[in-house]
């Protein structure tokens, strides 16, 4: 357990260069080659940095930028995957841009598309309250519940969205992505979902809609990422609700099984 590592290294093993003792880095897996049919993630498939000390593979460790603390850099492989997100969907300026989903990963999608392809508008679908606020903190167009009714209301004026950004990836998104998409509109999945669903073809033919899934990140995303926090690009500090200690982790994991209201965006744990 524990992904998006940020720390100091402690040791190097023999044969490294590049690195020195006390070196502030990021510590995150590179997307593989998938021949070699391995599974690899620190924190996912492989130990990570819930301990005071965690073994990090060379090809897995970037150093931080700097102005860039240790407690934001853990947040620079959420950006990962958003640098990932926008290579990957090819998506160009002045797009109409629906979010779904306003948590980690949906809100720094946000963050970076406003920085880097200034859009005609973006707007974020998120049932809690305290995430729909940080959302037009952040400089959403506007943010909504997933009412159905409430979003037509407001695309009626400003338009269909020409990009979706699904970080849900549940049935009821995905289907509403395709119902809300315009003709020709890219949707991008990226939140996982267990099993399979069921996709309504005609609608996906006749809107000629484009979708595409993306997961992770390589080398390249990576120093995107890395680029956008040295250029001071993003705003990390503000996704940051809570640094706990481990001996809290377990009543942490828990309000994210618990029913109600969610009021955090990130909470970090510290060695």
């Amino acid at each position: 357990m524990g992904h998006e590592i940020s720390g100091e290294i402690a040791e190097i093993g023999e044969n490294i260069s590049g690195l020195s003792i006390g070196d502030k880095i990021v510590a995150m897996n590179v997307a593989l080659d998938v021949g070699k049919g391995e599974l690899r993630g620190l924190g996912i498939f492989e130990n990570g940095g819930f301990a005071e000390y965690v073994k990090v593979r060379r090809t897995s460790v970037f150093s931080i930028p700097q102005g860039t603390s240790i407690k934001d850099a853990a947040m620079i492989e959420s950006f990962a995957n958003i640098t990932r997100a926008i290579k990957t969907s090819r998506i160009k300026e002045n797009e109409k841009i629906l979010i779904m989903g306003g948590g980690n990963i949906g809100l720094a999608f946000l963050d970076t598309i406003i920085s880097e392809r200034n859009p005609q508008y973006v707007i974020v679908i998120e049932p809690h309250e305290f995430l729909r606020e940080k959302a037009i903190e952040l400089g959403a167009t506007d943010s909504l519940p997933p009412s159905k009714a409430k979003i037509r209301k407001i695309l009626k004026s400003s338009g269909p969205p020409s990009f979706i950004f699904d970080t849900v990836g549940s049935e009821n998104t995905i289907l509403m992505g395709i119902d809300l998409i315009q003709k020709g509109g890219t949707i991008l999945i990226e939140g996982i979902q267990k099993g399979t669903i069921s996709l309504p073809t005609f609608q996906i033919i006749n809107k000629e809609v484009f979708i595409k899934g993306c997961l992770g990140h390589d080398k390249e995303d990576i120093l995107a990422a890395i680029d956008l926090f040295a250029k001071n690009k993003v705003h990390p500090n503000k996704f940051i609700s809570k640094v706990i200690s481990l001996k809290d982790i377990q009543n942490t994991f828990q309000l994210f099984l618990e029913p109600g209201e969610r009021k955090f965006i990130k909470i970090l744990v510290k060695m």
